[in-house]
């Protein structure tokens, strides 16, 4: 009986073949939480300069969106922590700036990650026939599947922009799907930052009466939706 492989013996093979596809992975797992720990006393430190910024000002406003897009499209900083900073220290001048940021991070994660994935999926689901067949059979229901993820508080904008790229997704749905699944934790969280006089109490207390249960309510929602998403359809009895 062939002895089952595991998770980190065919994610290693996967990186023979695609010694890029382990950067990529090490890069959204890693640099998010390396690039907050820079980025955050910086930002606190130049608060009063941030929060004087005006957004009437075509050169700011674009000035602040493209850096956005650099920090969240690559994998530099947690779209979580850029909404609270927003919120924090720019208020709600900033919030469509924020929002269109996102959606521009987005097809830039998805690019780079389409880049550096290239085939690593194909390999890997050619040992899971199965899986692949429940992928492909899922395929037109992609939108479900992106809306969920987005919608989910715990799992990385970075890391799911490298899910999708592998998968194949194609720009657009992820780009309206997207950006509708991440609106309301990104509202929460950028209320959050508006409401609060820390900006850790943003990120780790409940800023917002209520907040704590919404977080639960977006990630059971989501948790719901992912597995509603990969369960296999009922075969029908033609008799």
């Amino acid at each position: 009986m062939e002895k089952k492989r595991s998770i980190f013996k065919e994610f290693k093979d996967t990186s023979r073949n695609n010694p890029l596809i382990a950067f990529a992975v090490l890069w959204v797992s890693l640099m998010p939480s390396i690039g907050s720990l820079v980025f955050v006393p910086w930002a606190l430190h130049q608060s009063n300069w941030i929060s004087s910024l005006d957004f009437s000002s075509p050169l700011i406003a674009f000035t602040a969106m493209f850096i956005a897009v650099l920090l969240m499209g690559l994998a530099l900083i947690p779209t979580t922590l850029i909404a609270a900073l927003s919120g924090f220290l720019l208020g709600w001048k900033a919030f469509i700036w924020l929002v269109i940021a996102y959606s521009i991070a987005t097809l830039l994660g998805y690019a780079w990650g389409k880049k550096l994935g290239g085939s690593s999926l194909e390999y890997l689901l050619g040992k899971y026939p199965k899986a692949k067949n429940l992928l492909e059979e899922k395929k037109e229901k992609i939108g479900e599947l992106i809306f969920f993820v987005r919608l989910s508080p715990v799992i990385p904008f970075a890391l799911s922009n490298l899910l999708f790229a592998l998968l194949k997704s194609g720009w657009i749905k992820l780009l309206v799907f997207g950006t509708i699944g991440m609106l309301p934790r990104t509202t929460l969280v950028f209320l959050s930052g508006t409401l609060v006089s820390d900006i850790y109490a943003a990120i780790s207390t409940d800023g917002i009466s209520g907040k704590g249960w919404i977080f639960i309510a977006f990630l059971a929602l989501s948790i719901w939706g992912i597995l509603k998403y990969f369960k296999p359809k009922k075969l029908t009895n033609p008799n």
